[in-house]
């Protein structure tokens, strides 16, 4: 199995050449890596880490893919007898109180919280153990190009973006090494090895009517993952990145030097990012609405629409919401689980959020069956201004 490292360090990528077979070049002074790369990853430091973590990877996978499936046949199997229908609108609080008591359900859930907590702890420990050298290979790679980083240390997270969203030690902005944890840490929750998932995403966003792609913007851009892939789909674009997170920030920059990617970060809000009106071709963001509450999806919403011109493309990715959704009793269930134990703090609210009527409010034409997303669980919504 393919290994993600910590360390990122020796595939340089020219984003001039880059393709799914791309090519690498050598690693930047400052670079760090112990045992080699496979592709866009270098190896782990430590055998026994990496190791480790290729159990959860594939005890995750199981459960995906075996597990899930008998614990829903179960949950519906114990509505069912205590008297409502899996596809009924029965209330969330009677649903939350009879599965939660099911011995067979609740085991799925801690084995899913579990082994995410014990995953997210080996990977931080794995960061505080060579925090020097790690501290040093940012420093480093935020004075190297092509990639530009603009930190904003006067700007105060808001309260929206300060808790452990899944779980995660510190969340996005509370730990120094945030950027590293999460990327290391959703290539075994999501399965995402070698950025499969942003490249296969990108795959579905759409040109403009009249074919000019000059800048893109990449609203909550984390890692910078989706980013990068937008500037390989749009090679001729200027590629522009906005999260409010310092430390995911300063993690895309080091990914974005590694791989000669060039991408511009800033850390600004994506409801308030400073950007000149109708500056963008398009605008996209990679599941970002469901971490953020509903008043605030509208601003971010209403941002896009200023900084796209006529003509612009909005692509806001993430999983099927309002409209879109079958609101039974087992979806509100599996909702109300992923805000209560995977700290998705949002997700009920934006579970009953109608995205694309809200884009709508905005001002956008919306088109609820555009490019299809990696699954059915991605929707596929696509905003146009007109």
């Amino acid at each position: 199995m393919n290994r993600r490292n910590l360390f990122l360090g020796s595939a340089a990528m020219a984003v001039s050449t880059l393709t799914e077979n791309a090519a690498f070049a050598n690693g930047f002074a400052g670079d760090f890596e112990m045992r080699g790369s496979v592709d866009l990853y270098e190896r782990l430091p430590r055998l026994n880490t990496e190791s480790t973590l290729d159990f959860h990877t594939g005890y995750r996978k199981w459960m995906a893919r075996n597990l899930r499936r008998v614990e829903i046949r179960r949950a519906r199997d114990v509505l069912k007898a205590n008297g409502i229908d899996p596809r009924s609108d029965a209330p969330l609080d009677d649903v939350v109180e009879i599965l939660t008591a099911d011995p067979q359900v609740a085991m799925y859930m801690h084995n899913w919280e579990r082994t995410q907590e014990a995953m997210w702890q080996i990977i931080k420990q794995e960061c505080d153990r060579n925090a020097d050298v790690l501290l040093d290979e940012l420093a480093a790679a935020e004075k190297l190009g092509p990639s530009t980083l603009e930190l904003n240390k006067d700007l105060k997270a808001p309260d929206y973006a300060c808790y452990e969203i899944h779980i995660q030690p510190g969340g996005y902005v509370g730990d120094r090494f945030a950027g590293h944890i999460y990327y290391h840490g959703t290539s075994v929750v999501l399965l995402n090895d070698q950025d499969e998932m942003q490249r296969s995403f990108v795959r579905g966003v759409p040109r403009p009517a009249d074919g000019k792609v000059r800048r893109v913007l990449d609203q909550g851009t984390g890692c910078g993952q989706f980013a990068m892939a937008l500037k390989q789909k749009f090679p001729e674009a200027e590629v522009w990145a906005d999260d409010v997170a310092g430390p995911m920030l300063r993690f895309a920059q080091l990914l974005s030097v590694e791989r000669g990617a060039e991408i511009h970060y800033v850390q600004r809000l994506s409801e308030d990012n400073g950007f000149p009106d109708e500056y963008f071709d398009i605008v996209t963001n990679n599941l970002l609405i469901h971490e953020v509450p509903a008043v605030k999806v509208k601003e971010i919403l209403a941002e896009a629409y200023r900084t796209l011109r006529p003509g612009g493309v909005y692509y806001p990715l993430d999983s099927y919401t309002g409209a879109q959704t079958r609101n039974t009793a087992l979806s509100k269930y599996y909702a109300w689980r992923n805000y209560r134990w995977n700290h998705e703090v949002w997700w009920m609210e934006y579970y009953h959020l109608d995205l694309a009527q809200t884009m709508r409010d905005v001002g956008f034409e919306v088109d609820e069956h555009g490019p299809k997303g990696r699954s059915d669980t991605t929707h596929n919504i696509v905003g146009y201004k007109v």
